[in-house]
């Protein structure tokens, strides 16, 4: 699994490697850079696709970090999936996200995050 060290705004470093861009980290420890919106960081918009991915790793957990003010927002599309899949994410801003994504992985779960590292 995953060990998020450390987060600020602009960057993220998770298992010693920094990234300069929002991150997308599965269950068994894969960590993948978000698809960047405007300019090189992740966009604000949280999409449907990206949730399904999350889903199909099988989480116990999914984790949505909306950015360092909690400006980034699930699509409207994305509400309707995640209702419709009856899934319950965490939506919080991405400092509370890393916090609680190491103590649930220090706890055994698997968990899925999506992690906004601007606004």
């Amino acid at each position: 699994m995953a060990k998020i060290n450390s987060f600020n705004f602009g960057f993220i470093v998770i298992d010693g490697k920094q990234y300069a861009s929002d991150v997308l980290i599965l269950p068994d420890g894969t960590v993948k850079e978000r698809e960047p919106g405007k300019g090189r960081f992740g966009s604000h918009l949280i999409k449907t696709s990206e949730i399904e991915n999350m889903r199909k790793s099988q989480p116990d957990i999914i984790l949505v970090g909306t950015g360092t003010s909690g400006l980034a927002i699930l699509s409207g599309d994305a509400e309707v999936y995640i209702t419709k899949a009856n899934l319950n994410p965490v939506v919080l801003p991405s400092s509370e996200v890393v916090e609680k994504f190491n103590q649930l992985t220090d706890e055994g779960k698997r968990v899925a995050a999506l992690i906004h590292i601007t606004c």
